[in-house]
């Protein structure tokens, strides 16, 4: 019976231990910027949990995806190895700086972020039972970046606002006519200069896609026009009025 006991005992701490370690919290997950230029983003690891993380962060090669170019070889880290006590968030950061000579055209690379042995929390005199038990979190995050036009051009078509379950969603097909990627934010303006957020996307170079997003909290509120910003710029891409 003790034996039974200390059995279910151990299950419960493997499963505790699972949950804990089976994710990795972090923001923003994009880049999306001119590497031609530089560019520069902070990403920021989050631990909510009763327990320390220890991080890995390497770039390595995106090869399976034919849309973009390799940048890894560009990619800077600071630090490399980043720890993330009990309820506490820090930063990383990541610089990219393309060759004068390189090509226009979307580019891409993953961050692997591997989870190491978890550290011993500071007066702890015993060891912390976290190190031998963790599930160790292996996550390629995928970011891009661009050399290419400074201002990006998109295309709109058949934009409609309609009604499922209740429901207001914002359907349309996007172009990208610019030779590399956009990050596109989407609005809708409203009665009295009343803005929803839609959502964002991406469009790789040439790429048509269909955005097809819920607009949040319209209700039974007409949507007046559509509002298009690039997202690393902030300027206004497009601005359609919907009948």
């Amino acid at each position: 019976m003790f034996l039974k006991k200390l059995f279910l005992k151990f299950l419960l701490f493997i499963a505790v231990s699972l949950s804990a370690f089976a994710y990795i919290n972090i923001a923003p997950t994009t880049l999306d910027k001119n590497i031609g230029a530089g560019a520069y983003q902070e990403f920021t690891l989050f631990n909510d949990t009763t327990i320390p993380f220890r991080y890995k962060i390497t770039p390595i090669a995106m090869t399976k995806n034919k849309k973009v170019m390799d940048m890894s070889k560009w990619i800077e880290v600071y630090p490399k190895i980043v720890t993330v006590r009990p309820t506490e968030s820090k930063k990383f950061k990541v610089f990219v700086k393309a060759k004068p000579d390189s090509l226009e055209g979307d580019y891409g690379a993953f961050l692997n972020i591997s989870q190491m042995s978890a550290p011993k929390l500071k007066g702890e005199e015993t060891e912390n039972l976290g190190a031998g038990m963790v599930v160790m979190v292996n996550l390629n995050m995928g970011i891009y970046g661009y050399v290419g036009d400074e201002v990006p051009k998109i295309e709109v078509a058949e934009p409609s606002v309609y009604k499922k379950d209740g429901k207001s969603f914002l359907k349309m097909k996007v172009k990208n006519e610019t030779n590399r990627l956009v990050k596109i934010n989407v609005e809708i303006e409203g009665k009295k200069n009343y803005f929803y957020a839609v959502g964002e996307t991406r469009a790789f170079k040439g790429e048509t896609l269909v955005f097809d997003h819920e607009i949040k909290n319209l209700g039974d509120k007409k949507a007046n026009k559509i509002i298009i910003t690039d997202v690393e710029t902030e300027k206004i891409l497009s601005q359609i009025k919907l009948k």
